[in-house]
């Protein structure tokens, strides 16, 4: 089983691990929000300079600034659903949940469980304890198909690696020592296009996003980024296609 970045509940200890591989979930995905459905207008970029970070070996994650923190926030790694009261049974229903009246656990589904199977209790895999939102911090790393849902309408984007710039590298050449002032190793990323399905970040209904594997793209070790590309995968959120969740 593949191993991911674990990450304690108050201590955010990031520690990067083999992320899952899977499939392209790039286009054409569907909506989870309500009546209102998705916009499958043309959009501008999520971001004209996408921001990416290296999440684990072998895998980049493609990050975009947000106006507001979600209602609702469910751990893989610890567990948990995070949700404010307001957005209570929305979220319930958008994760497809029962909530125990005896524990107040939630018994959610897991991604590739089929439409309308029974949980049961005590389904250690399945069951999240409760939390209020005030206690998810925004800076706990996700984790592999961890689930979010925010304010917004669902909206098709486009996100594009042109030679983007990692972030984050500091891991300087081979016999070089960090103490001298080396020049860290730098590297840019293309790929893409890929179309996602997100929140337009309004107060108009609600989507609910999960942490997944958006594509795949090329990192190099030079600004023109034309020659010694290594494949990567991109992870990021985005609203899950709907022939997945079956």
């Amino acid at each position: 089983m593949a191993e991911h970045r674990v990450v304690s509940r108050r201590g955010f200890l990031r520690a990067a691990g083999r992320g899952a591989v899977g499939g392209l979930a790039a286009a054409g995905v569907g909506s989870c929000t309500g009546s209102d459905g998705a916009s499958t207008g043309d959009v501008p970029l999520v971001t004209d300079r996408p921001i990416v970070t290296r999440w684990s070996s072998g895998i980049v994650q493609v990050e975009a600034p947000v106006r507001e923190l979600p209602v609702a926030y469910v751990s893989m790694l610890h567990r948990q659903v995070f949700v404010d009261p307001e957005f209570r049974d929305r979220a319930s229903w958008l994760l497809r949940a029962h909530i125990s009246v005896s524990t107040w656990h939630w018994r959610i589904p897991l991604h590739g469980d089929p439409i309308g199977t029974p949980i049961a209790p005590g389904d250690e895999d399945r069951e999240f304890e409760e939390l209020s939102i005030r206690e998810w911090d925004p800076s706990m790393s996700p984790h592999m198909d961890d689930i979010r849902i925010r304010r917004g309408r669902a909206v098709n984007r486009r996100i594009a690696l042109d030679c983007s710039e990692l972030s984050g590298v500091r891991t300087v050449a081979p016999g070089a020592q960090a103490s001298s002032g080396s020049r860290p190793l730098e590297a840019w990323l293309s790929g893409g296009p890929y179309t996602v399905l997100v929140s337009d970040d309004s107060g108009t209904d609600t989507v609910r996003e999960d942490f997944q594997i958006l594509g795949t793209a090329l990192r190099f070790g030079r600004r023109s980024c034309t020659e010694g590309g290594e494949a990567v995968q991109v992870v990021g959120w985005a609203v899950r296609p709907a022939s997945s969740e079956g």
